[in-house]
């Protein structure tokens, strides 16, 4: 706490806002355009609420932001994480291994989905469906690995996914600037059970793994395509938003065009894989029964 507002402010958590709006209106702020995920937008919607113009638009490789099809940021994960897979599978083939590789994703499991459905993997696990871990071996020692020339196959495992019966997997007990334990460590876990049971569906052979984490290799570098042009869209959206509108709120959709919707669909809900329309639970890995009149990112938007 400031050393000015530790005589007002003396619980063990205390709410800022007032300060930010006092702070906001001495700097001659009108509008305030937060750009990123549901932790920052949130708090765009506690200045909303406190009675500032608000402009929210959402920023977020997971793309789990409600209200929108798109986020910023989530084409490029998508793209990093092909070509990232595309390139360890040489060493896959070339030992005959399973190849396991751990993606961000906390709540939803899009960053392991679109990759898969984009033929980078054979299964893929989320965090919207508990998986059996016997299945996977099964389903990554038989099929796709006996019948590929260089006997190797492919898996990508969302951070917040989880075996049956089991939880989340944390690095240790420390939690980011939102207050969220740190994630980690199930792709090292799956890695190691695939291997345990193989043999079963291997003729009595062990088979030995590559495991990976891509964390943050999927953030960085150069925006794809489609992340170079959405922002720039969405920039001269917000910025009309703030020339035309007097008070009110807005939010960025992209279903069919750029709409606008209530604000507080930021804290309304999560936007998580609907995985009874879009994830065979049997197979692991995506499916999809209609294309029709889908968004470009199909199971992003229902």
């Amino acid at each position: 706490m400031p050393a000015h507002l530790q005589n007002k402010y003396t619980a063990e958590k205390n709410d800022l806002t007032p300060e930010v709006l006092a702070n906001l209106a001495w700097l001659g702020i009108d509008y305030l355009i937060p750009i990123g995920c549901d932790d920052t937008l949130s708090y765009g919607v506690r200045l909303y609420e406190g009675g500032f113009k608000v402009i929210v638009i959402p920023k977020t490789m997971d793309n789990d932001v409600p209200g929108t099809d798109y986020c910023i940021g989530f084409s490029t994960c998508v793209t990093r994480t092909i070509q990232i897979t595309n390139s360890l599978r040489t060493s896959a083939g070339s030992h005959e291994r399973l190849l396991v590789m751990e993606v961000f994703d906390r709540y939803a499991g899009f960053t392991a989905m679109l990759p898969t459905m984009a033929g980078a993997a054979n299964s893929c696990v989320i965090p919207e469906h508990q998986f059996d871990i016997e299945r996977l071996a099964e389903l990554m020692c038989t099929d796709p690995r006996r019948k590929n020339p260089s006997r190797y196959s492919v898996v990508l495992v969302s951070e917040g996914a989880m075996f049956k019966g089991g939880e989340m997997v944390f690095t240790d007990e420390t939690t980011d600037a939102d207050g969220h334990k740190k994630l980690g460590g199930i792709g090292d876990l799956v890695s190691e059970k695939l291997k345990e049971f193989s043999p079963k569906y291997n003729d009595g052979k062990a088979v030995d793994t590559i495991n990976q984490k891509l964390g943050y290799l999927v953030r960085g570098s150069d925006p794809d395509a489609i992340d170079s042009i959405v922002p720039w869209s969405k920039a001269t959206w917000g910025w009309t938003c703030c020339c035309t509108a007097s008070t009110a709120a807005w939010w960025y959709s992209t279903t069919a065009a750029t709409t606008t919707c209530p604000i507080d669909c930021v804290t309304g809900n999560k936007n998580v894989v609907n995985f009874g329309a879009h994830y065979n639970t049997e197979r692991l890995r995506p499916f999809y029964k209609n294309f029709h009149m889908r968004p470009l990112f199909i199971m992003t938007s229902e």
